[in-house]
């Protein structure tokens, strides 16, 4: 991603999209194993047991629920702008916050955007509200979960896992 958004030719190419939404698909996946919705036992205990082994706080970046909405919810937003009588509807990416403040953003419908200086996330919610997620600390937690897991994995997991490296 870092190779796409270092190129102003490329900064705007739809690429940056599938990449910031694979992540976000994939922090969204994290969320709901240990935040799920479902209130039965097993979920529960999943959650616990997970929470624990990994080490997940209560604070941690993964657990808000805003990335695990953008990405399950794109249609219910899709409905809203169709509906919605504000047709000026961007998805771009910006240097800096001055960039996007200067396009007068707050007046538009953000799909979804993306500030470069602050690494940066902006999207809208259900309720078409925008919402930033910071998208160095959710990577930070992401990576630090998934190292946690492959170390239990790899020294205390009962199963054996076939898969390429």
């Amino acid at each position: 991603m870092n190779d796409v958004l270092g190129h102003a030719i490329t900064a705007q190419d739809r690429l940056i999209w599938y990449y910031l939404t694979s992540f976000l698909s994939h922090a969204a996946m994290i969320s709901k194993y240990l935040s799920p919705i479902s209130k039965c036992d097993i979920a529960l205990a999943r959650k616990k047991v997970l929470r624990e082994l990994l080490h997940v706080q209560a604070d941690s970046e993964v657990l808000p629920r805003d990335a695990r909405d953008n990405v399950e919810h794109f249609d219910e937003r899709i409905d809203n702008w169709i509906g919605g009588e504000n047709h000026n509807i961007v998805e771009i990416v910006v240097q800096s916050r001055s960039d996007y403040n200067y396009l007068r953003m707050d007046k538009k419908r953000v799909r979804r955007a993306l500030i470069l200086d602050e690494f940066v996330f902006i999207s809208e919610k259900k309720d078409c509200s925008k919402f930033e997620l910071g998208l160095v600390p959710l990577h930070d937690e992401v990576r630090r979960i998934g190292l946690e897991a492959e170390q239990w994995i790899a020294s205390r997991s009962p199963y054996h896992f076939l898969a390429p490296r």
